[in-house]
Parts: structure tokens; C-alpha cells; sequence
């Protein structure tokens, strides 16, 4: 077990590893109760891990980050209300 390791609690509903210290989860909020399972935050560690490195041995790494999914995201709900704009024509707009 690493000093890391020790220093990290997993998030009962989302999964994400967190520190210890933490009262709520970084990443969803949950205050509630958190797995401080040694074998259970090394096998997220090692998840995140892996995932990393697929995300860094594909040749579109960028579609693997966060920024590119929210901005992804954020074009579709633009694109959603073009279309329901469309479609709902009223007077007074």
C-alpha cells in the first residue's frame, strides 16, 4: 500500500477517489459515506490508470478530456434549441 493510497477514500455514488480529509466528494457533492477499502481505492487507482493510458495511446487523446466532452455537450444543447425554436414559432418571439 502507498502513502497515496492511505490518503484516499472512494465516493459511495460516483466512484471518484478523494482525499480523506474531504467531507464531501469533489466531483458529485455526496456527503454520505465513503469506501476506505484498501483493495477497493487501488483497484480505482488502477482503473484511472489504465484509462489514462488508453486515453494517451489513442491518436485523439483530446476527445478522452473533460473540457472537449462538456464542450461537446454544450453544442448539442445549442443545436437542440435551434431546433425546438424552430419548431415552436410563436408570435411573439
Amino acid at each position: 500500500m502507498t502513502m497515496r493510497e492511505v490518503n484516499l477514500k472512494i465516493c459511495d455514488l460516483c466512484g471518484a477517489p478523494n482525499l480523506m480529509e474531504s467531507t464531501e466528494c469533489h466531483v458529485c457533492g455526496w456527503r454520505g459515506h465513503f469506501s476506505t477499502d484498501p483493495a477497493k481505492v487501488r483497484s480505482v487507482i488502477e482503473a484511472a490508470r489504465k484509462l489514462q493510458r488508453h486515453c494517451i495511446a489513442q491518436e485523439d487523446a483530446p476527445a478522452c478530456s473533460l473540457k472537449a466532452r462538456l464542450e461537446q455537450a454544450w453544442l448539442c444543447l445549442q443545436d437542440w434549441y435551434r431546433r425546438r425554436k424552430r419548431w415552436h414559432r410563436s408570435p411573439f418571439w
